[in-house]
């Protein structure tokens, strides 16, 4: 398992695998290398914010959720680059899109085998590229590798049994 892990981290920092390409003129525009707990994955349905919604928007998806321990690594190469991310934010990793720059199967498959509360350091690159005629930013994951020098947060025990839909009084 670890093996697995280990080479599917080099494969993705090398930049040997890529699902979808980046656009041409995509600009890198920031780079936060962090330490993060793993929160586990929920589900965004859709806010029906325009015509497309719901059946053809692709707003609904599926997010990894981490929060940042530490920021090891931060690089601003231009003033509209993502801020540092500091100690105690939450980064999202959308599961269920394609995103740019990103070998998307492989960390679907590394966010899978994670457990809730696992140490993980993440990459992430912020980009702003035009495709067609939409120009967007574009936030790939890069690098993805568990901590395990460090023990593993527990997770959250499970809520006692009983009827909690309505409030005694």
């Amino acid at each position: 398992m670890k093996t697995i892990l280990q080479t599917i981290s080099v494969l993705i920092a090398s930049g040997a695998l890529y699902a979808s390409p980046l656009p041409q003129d995509a600009k890198l525009l920031a780079t936060n290398s962090v330490e993060t707990h793993y929160l586990g994955t929920l589900e965004r349905p859709c806010r029906h914010l325009t015509a497309d919604c719901p059946d053809k928007c692709n707003h609904a998806t599926r997010v990894a959720r981490f929060r940042v321990l530490k920021n090891m690594d931060y690089q601003q190469n231009s003033e509209y680059g993502d801020e540092k991310m500091l100690p105690g934010s939450i980064l999202e990793v959308d599961i269920k899109n394609p995103t740019p720059g990103q070998e998307d199967a492989a960390v679907f498959s590394f966010i899978s085998k994670l457990k809730v509360g696992a140490k993980v350091r993440l990459t992430q690159k912020h980009y702003y590229g035009t495709v067609g005629n939409t120009t967007s930013p574009y936030r790939p994951i890069t690098h993805m590798e568990v901590d395990e020098t460090t023990p593993s947060i527990p997770a959250a025990p499970p809520a006692p049994e009983g009827d909690y839909s309505v409030m005694p009084l």
